[in-house]
């Protein structure tokens, strides 16, 4: 994990000792086309160039646009952005424009955004009396770049000291405003619209070399939604783990190494797992995890997994966060854990070109995917000492999913007595029940598989 962020003022004076007006440099321009929008993803759109006189014009097209709170908040106002960023003083006008008015950013399917572009993405937001929360969007396939602002002057210009003088004030003046803006609390938290690490990190690029959002792990840090994401496939177990690892380190930093469930290949016991499964109740299974960061200190999570729906809580003593109410087990569970975002359930180091690459059509030579399909079937278990058990069994299959670019197939039986089987595989990898296993044929079966860890073998008919 990398080390911990200066505070927000020590970033503001970093910041503040720059001189520059522009975050891009272009030719002339006759401004960003500003317009009511055509896609159902926002209401207004903005392209191209950010210059003087945008800002008017966005007020006057969304005085007539946005709808404002809808009774509970105004997420239905929202902008597309397209642009390559521009005149600062201009998008900081723009920037406030939308934070306080509580207007939504996208970028869409393909849709770039830099420099103060990106400032405004980061402004999005949802007001209303009773509900207030950060409403800004990037797809998958989108572009979002900070870099630092520069001082706008042609090669070899001669420019006086007292107009030099002026453009350091304003420029002071414009990253004064921006950082009452990134500084402001996001609702119902303590963190900021912009965290001081994304403006280290803004601060650390010049030119075209740009800090991308291109990973799950960065907009989950940062606190921006994916949209666009592939159906997540996972195994529940791997959900959980990223689920408790995500939930800790988005709100501390970066992490130099991104966490990896597919270290965790070696065959080991219930009780070496760093993913144990605790109960199962009414559709939902409870884990156990332990966090890498355990050791000298306590860090770890009970995570529950429903379909799609996530729900944690835990300690982690490295950093001295919380996810929930903190340390928890079954027992308090209800009372101490709260809802987990989906993005949280993504390995952390998964970029959004793989991601984009996932959520694409597959190619048409390429095998059908089959997902939550039922089936009846027939179940076999045989131990090393010869027992065997034969029952009918319920099957639901998610065949031939693309997921990290790897094929992933995972088969859950469920047994007369309630009990499950879960054959996984990810990649070239085989699990039962979490543990790795090798995948072979047998005349009868449609696949059959041995457990490396019981040497019990699991067989299936279709």
């Amino acid at each position: 994990m990398g080390k911990l962020y200066r505070s927000s003022w020590q970033v503001c004076l970093a910041w503040m000792a720059i001189v520059g007006l522009v975050f891009f440099q272009a030719g002339a321009a006759s401004g960003a086309d500003i317009r009511k929008s055509s896609k159902e993803t926002c209401v207004l759109s903005l392209e191209g160039e950010i210059v003087s006189g945008d800002f008017s014009r966005l007020v006057e097209i969304a005085a007539k646009e946005f709808l404002g709170v809808d009774g509970e908040s105004s997420a239905r106002d929202t902008i597309c952005l397209n642009s390559p960023g521009g005149n600062v003083t201009e998008g900081v006008k723009l920037a406030e424009f939308l934070y306080k008015n509580g207007v939504g950013t996208v970028i869409d399917e393909g849709a770039e955004c830099y420099s103060m572009c990106a400032i405004m993405f980061m402004m999005g937001i949802a007001q209303g009396p009773e509900v207030t929360f950060v409403n800004r969007k990037l797809h998958v396939t989108g572009k979002l770049g900070f870099h630092r602002p520069f001082l706008a002057l042609k090669e070899e210009s001669l420019i006086s000291t007292k107009a030099l003088a002026v453009a350091h004030d304003v420029a002071l003046e414009d990253m004064s405003k921006i950082m009452l803006l990134a500084n402001n609390l996001v609702p119902w938290s303590n963190s900021t619209m912009m965290r001081p690490d994304l403006i280290q990190e803004m601060l650390g690029h010049i030119g075209n070399d740009f800090f991308y959002i291109d990973t799950v792990e960065k907009a989950g840090r940062f606190e921006i939604e994916l949209i666009g994401l592939p159906v997540q496939s996972a195994p529940p177990e791997e959900r959980a783990y990223y689920a408790c690892e995500n939930s800790f380190h988005w709100q501390v930093g970066l992490m130099k190494d991104p966490v990896d469930v597919r270290k965790f290949t070696k065959p080991v016991t219930q009780d070496e797992s760093v993913v144990k499964l605790l109960k199962t109740a009414d559709g939902t299974e409870y884990y156990s995890v332990t966090s890498s960061d355990a050791g000298y200190s306590e860090a770890g999570c009970v995570i529950a997994v429903n379909g799609n729906g996530l729900q944690g809580c835990g300690y982690n003593g490295m950093y001295n966060v919380l996810l929930g109410q903190g340390a928890c087990t079954v027992d308090n569970f209800a009372d101490r854990s709260w809802g987990i975002n989906q993005l949280a359930s993504y390995r952390p180091g998964l970029t959004l070109e793989e991601l984009g690459g996932a959520a694409t059509s597959a190619d048409a030579t390429s095998p059908r995917s089959i997902v939550g399909a039922k089936a009846s079937a027939t179940c076999a278990v045989f131990s090393k000492t010869g027992e065997r058990e034969i029952e009918p069994c319920e099957a639901t299959l998610n065949i031939n999913v693309i997921v990290d670019n790897r094929r992933s197939d995972r088969y859950e039986f469920v047994w007369p007595t309630g009990n499950k089987t879960i054959l996984a595989r990810d990649g070239d990898f085989f699990t039962i029940n979490g543990k790795p296993s090798i995948p072979y044929a047998d005349d009868g079966y449609t696949l059959c598989a041995l457990n490396s860890e019981t040497r019990n073998r699991f067989c299936f008919k279709l």
